[in-house]
């Protein structure tokens, strides 16, 4: 069985009155997400999600750690395959939010708070790693 890896990230930025936002993004199929993608050719993890966020965002955030990860199976034109997607925790530097469309099939990207981003995302999975990011902030 093929592996397929990808990285992921919850994207946060700090507010002036000192709350927590996280970047959603929604895809077509009108589910909310956090930004991922699939990492090139030896293209390092680190690399891949600063540029995946940007080019599903616009905004150009750096990585503080990693989070963790899932493991799940895919079924593809292939047939079924195993995906392990690497999350990482990456704080926001600069760029206003905005889908990208396109190929990616981003139709929004939108700063949440921490409980309205646990709200939002249906994937229980996606769910157990904003969590995990969650815990990171209460240190």
């Amino acid at each position: 069985m093929k592996t397929i890896y990808g990285v992921g990230a919850v994207v946060f930025r700090l507010q002036t009155n000192q709350t927590i936002e996280i970047l959603l993004i929604r895809k077509r199929k009108g589910f909310w997400s956090l930004p991922k993608g699939k990492i090139r050719s030896n293209e390092p993890s680190i690399k891949a999600i600063v540029r995946e966020v940007y080019e599903e965002t616009h905004v150009t955030a750096e990585v503080i750690d990693l989070i963790g990860s899932i493991d799940y199976l895919i079924n593809t034109p292939q047939g079924q395959q195993r995906k392990i997607v690497d999350y990482y925790l990456l704080r926001a530097i600069k760029g206003r939010a905005r889908p990208t469309g396109g190929k990616e099939q981003i139709v929004a990207a939108e700063w949440v708070s921490l409980a309205d981003a646990i709200e939002r995302i249906q994937r229980p999975r996606l769910r157990a790693i904003v969590r995990a990011a969650q815990s990171w902030f209460s240190c």
